[in-house]
């Protein structure tokens, strides 16, 4: 028989026939694919009844600690993975498991899961109880590769400060599946009397800024886009005080990622006042409890464990009986109101162009481990984030092509590209320094200083500081540009456009953080339009983006021919690109002369046509920097002769 404690759905009791315990046992092992469900469907012969169950358990997952028997029955096949750790502690929630735990999420379960995912960059926010979460990541070697920030917010106004200073984006949550339940609007909160700091939208609200923040915090946008996590708790904790009065400690765990959406983890512990006051939980204990949880879940975030392994860790965690843990998936609604697809491929990323369904798609390399060969790694092209989602970092570089195929030339081109804006901003930075007092400099680059002090001892400590963060300089994002609309032609077919970015992977010496962007801008003033909405500008200038350009397209750029022959338009162009933060680095390549002889262009002679202050757009490669000798036509023309 069913234990009596068992936390049932009415829907889902419907679904529940009763059978002997052997046969429990038996449905028990044979768990859902689903990763984060902890107790299996059990089948009745009402079909309707069955798919209702089925819908609650997809949507909304419950992990409910029954009686002793449910216990012994539900740990039977999946203890093996955890005993290792549950063994050096007779004390399952004690500070050694916490420690236990961090360990495990910053340098994985070797033995269990050797293809571990590459650590993410998570910043955490605690409002109430788990904060010894972070405590012990940060106690444990390795810290950095996962850690980026933590704060506990414990006083009620610093929680609302720091969600208003880092929750900058609007964001709709969908619940995630089709049972028409509630969407959670995060920004847009209209009762605003009736908030509940220790509710589901208090944790997401968390984790959402926290996600900001570690973004803010990453300068790289393959990391703000596949590895930054928000992680947000927020909590009331009971305890086993006089005072508690049959209240139940409750938790709310969120984690945030941009491609993902958000996960929460309601946990309620069990209080009631059937437990004799010895066996309660102290407040202490409750804590740990909780800040295991917040460690599991970002275990289970970055390892992705199965469903054995993932049953195992939570009741290793909550080991009274009565302790509920709710799980709840929210997808992310774009900017264009529709849930994000669970297609990744590239062809599905140019769908969402020529449908328009978005306007910028970016594609991104994702790593992926060769089942049985732990060594073997390669890369992925992913579709990853659409039109606003793109948080591209400030000064990126545009590299423009229909990439037919994409070759080294192309990379060679990017890489000269990186040279030269990485010694651009050192000059712009220096001269910024030279011209501006200390105080006004970081005013002006650092905006978020509101209050900044005057004193010129605090003024040059703060320079001082910047100025060695600024020594670990990240190189410019390189992002690889191709419109999948044009505007004599039809669009891409979205296989074809799978073919040329699938090349990407392929080709060495790729710069150290780049991805490929689709756009349904075939000309460079909508490209500009496009780009200047999700881009950023330099600390130092107000250059937002770097176009790189090889001479010929730089050459049509600058004739007059495309601005209804007149000059005065072509000018007029140019100067609105400038005001958006418009730059371009050209590339030259030999060219044969009428004599026979190959002389090196790269556009220096139709520069020096321009009015100065245009003029100032345009950085020249010259032949030592760079020089390019192929052309897809022409690898084109050797894939066929090999065909």
């Amino acid at each position: 028989i069913l234990p009596s404690r068992l936390l049932l759905s009415p829907l889902l009791s419907l679904a529940v026939i009763v059978l002997p315990s052997s046969a429990i046992a038996a449905t028990s092992r044979s768990s859902s694919t689903h990763p984060m469900i902890a107790f299996s469907t059990i089948r009745s012969s009402a079909s309707s009844s069955s798919a209702a169950a089925k819908r609650i358990i997809d949507n909304t997952i419950i992990h409910r600690r029954g009686s002793t028997y449910s216990s012994r029955i539900l740990r039977a096949s999946t203890t093996k993975s955890f005993s290792a750790m549950s063994s050096s502690s007779n004390d399952i929630n004690s500070p050694s498991q916490t420690q236990q735990l961090a360990t495990r999420l910053i340098r994985g379960n070797n033995n269990n899961n050797p293809s571990l995912n590459p650590p993410f960059k998570t910043c955490i926010a605690i409002a109430g109880g788990g904060s010894a979460a972070s405590s012990a990541i940060a106690s444990t070697s390795g810290a950095s590769s996962i850690l980026l920030e933590s704060i506990v917010t414990y006083d009620r106004r610093s929680f609302a400060e720091f969600v208003t200073n880092y929750n900058h984006r609007d964001v709709v949550l969908d619940s995630d599946g089709d049972d028409g339940g509630d969407d959670i609007v995060m920004g847009d909160n209209n009762n605003p009397s009736q908030f509940s700091f220790c509710s589901t939208q208090a944790a997401i609200l968390l984790s959402q800024s926290a996600l900001s923040r570690s973004i803010q915090l990453s300068p790289r946008f393959q990391d703000r886009a596949l590895s930054c996590v928000g992680v947000g708790c927020a909590s009331a904790l009971v305890g086993n005080t006089e005072s508690s009065n049959g209240r139940i400690s409750t938790a709310y765990i969120a984690l945030s990622t941009l491609r993902m959406g958000t996960t929460v983890w309601e946990v309620k512990l069990e209080n009631s006042d059937e437990i004799l006051s010895t066996d309660k939980r102290s407040r202490g204990i409750e804590e740990t409890v909780v800040s295991n949880l917040v460690l599991a879940s970002m275990i289970q975030h970055r390892e992705e464990l199965g469903q054995d392994e993932y049953d195992s860790m939570i009741k290793e965690i909550l080991d009274k009986d009565g302790d509920e843990l709710t799980v709840q998936s929210y997808k992310v609604t774009g900017s264009n109101g529709r849930s994000k697809t669970s297609d990744c491929s590239p062809a599905a990323g140019a769908r969402q162009i020529i449908q328009g369904d978005a306007n910028i798609v970016s594609i991104l390399p994702v790593l992926q481990h060769i089942k049985n060969d732990d060594s073997s790694q390669s890369f992925q092209m992913e579709t990853a984030l659409a039109d606003g989602e793109n948080l591209f970092p400030n000064d990126v570089i545009i590299v423009p092509g229909s990439y037919n195929p994409p070759h080294h030339g192309h990379v060679g081109l990017a890489n000269a590209a990186v040279a030269a804006l990485r010694q651009m901003r050192r000059t712009e930075e220096k001269d910024c320094n030279e011209v501006s007092s200390s105080s006004n400099m970081l005013r002006s680059r650092y905006s978020s200083l509101e209050s900044f002090s005057t004193s010129s001892s605090s003024s040059s400590a703060l320079k001082n500081l910047w100025d060695t963060v600024d020594k670990y300089e990240y190189d410019p994002t390189v992002l690889f540009e191709m419109s999948v609309t044009n505007a004599d032609k039809p669009p891409l077919d979205p296989s074809e456009v799978e073919r040329r970015v699938s090349f990407f992977p392929t080709l060495s010496d790729m710069p150290k953080d780049w991805g490929v962007i689709l756009t349904n801008a075939p000309l460079f003033s909508q490209k500009t339009s496009l780009l200047d909405e999700v881009c950023s500008s330099s600390p130092f200038s107000n250059r937002k983006m770097t176009f790189v350009l090889g001479t010929d397209t730089f050459v049509r750029i600058i004739n007059p021919k495309y601005y209804n022959n007149s000059v005065e338009n072509m000018i007029d162009a140019l100067v609105q690109m400038k005001e958006k933060g418009v730059h371009f680095i050209v590339g030259g390549r030999l060219e044969q002369t009428e004599s026979g002889s190959k002389k090196f262009i790269n556009g220096e002679e139709e520069v020096k046509s321009l009015p100065v202050h245009v003029q100032e757009m345009f950085t020249l490669l010259t032949e030592d920097e760079f020089r390019l000798d192929v052309s897809s036509t022409e690898i084109r023309k050797q894939m066929e002769e090999q065909k």
